[in-house]
């Protein structure tokens, strides 16, 4: 019988869903990552509905969580790797209507605040 510890394995779930009364999204994703400094986990969840007003979905739960070695050369080359699918879903989902709905404006907008909010506020997984 062996004490070596398992090894690491790493994986990645990420999961959206649009409520039937397409008001409300929900986006989950958790995933481990096996860098040398030891495992590292990362969880999102993001709750949007429908604000009526502006025809736009708007963050109403947002929930970020990382457990183990942040703070290292490998976590920051994982960071540095490109857009999980989480980020792609953010980015192809809200702040792609909200850039449309200003495109269809008709008239040239230069800054817009609120897109500019949830651009910086994009899931870090």
């Amino acid at each position: 019988m062996s004490n070596a510890p398992a090894p690491c394995k790493e994986f990645s779930v990420n999961l959206a869903i649009l409520a039937p009364d397409n008001k409300t999204q929900i986006s989950f994703a958790v995933s481990k990552h096996c860098p040398a400094s030891g495992p590292l986990l990362v969880l999102d969840f993001v709750l949007r509905t429908l604000d009526a007003a502006t025809n736009q979905f708007q963050d109403r739960v947002k929930l970020h969580v990382t457990v183990g070695n942040t703070d290292n050369p490998e976590a920051e080359a994982m960071a540095n790797r490109g857009l999980s699918m989480t980020q792609l879903n953010f980015l192809q989902g809200p702040i792609t209507a909200r850039a449309q709905a200003l495109a269809q404006g008709g008239h040239s907008v230069t800054s817009d605040k609120k897109l500019e909010k949830m651009v910086a506020v994009m899931p870090h997984v």
